[in-house]
């Protein structure tokens, strides 16, 4: 499995540049909440913008999941090897520690930027980590779905796509007042009915990809 994550790892990061891919992308949203809102609404809206900016940044990152290795025979190769949840495991492994990893470089510019104190950027970043990690699953089962269906992948994509919504909202109730901390327990449950399924749900794609 090790072995698995660390091949996995080299693939998102010197074949498609995750690490870069997000960190300029959560550097471009900041720069455009900067830009597009006033000093006083900047203040107001720019946290919350900033969370809800994070499952934008899964989007473009469906197709090189899984398609991509499905494409140039790397999947075959490696369900020869090990099983397809544990694919999918190491998948979802570093795909979450290197979204994380790149909101953590971030979040210093938050904090200067937002006035936050040491407690709020805590806050920030356990919220941050939660969606990153719900985003990562359902992203992957996307990928999983476009990979499996050779059409009406859209159509699937639509029907996971209001999974994100509780977790935003939550996430952005959350930043308006950040004493309401029992939020982040119940999201950290919607992580725990979620993630599991949609794990196993796209390894048994994966499993099943070649008896289609």
């Amino acid at each position: 499995m090790k072995n698995l994550i660390y091949h996995e790892f080299l693939v998102q990061n010197k074949v498609y540049n995750l690490t870069k891919y997000t960190i300029l992308f959560f550097s471009f949203c900041l720069i455009s909440t900067l830009v597009v809102n006033s000093p006083e609404y900047f203040q107001k809206f720019g946290i919350i913008l900033s969370v809800i900016y994070i499952p934008l940044a899964f989007l473009g990152l469906s197709a090189n999941i899984i398609k991509a290795d499905l494409d140039d025979g790397n999947l075959e190769c490696l369900l020869a090897c090990t099983t397809a949840f544990k694919i999918i495991l190491a998948k979802f492994l570093v795909l979450s520690l290197n979204t994380s990893a790149s909101f953590a470089i971030i979040l210093p510019f938050l904090k200067i930027f937002f006035n936050l104190d040491f407690y709020c950027s805590i806050i920030l970043y356990c919220l941050s980590t939660l969606l990153l990690f719900i985003s990562s699953a359902l992203i992957i089962l996307i990928a999983a779905i476009q990979s499996y269906f050779k059409s009406n992948t859209n159509f699937f994509t639509l029907l996971i796509m209001p999974l994100f919504i509780p977790s935003i909202i939550l996430a952005g109730i959350c930043i308006q007042d950040m004493q309401n901390l029992y939020l982040l327990f119940i999201m950290f449950g919607i992580n725990l009915v979620l993630i599991p399924p949609s794990l196993y749900l796209s390894g048994y794609l994966i499993n099943n990809i070649y008896n289609i």
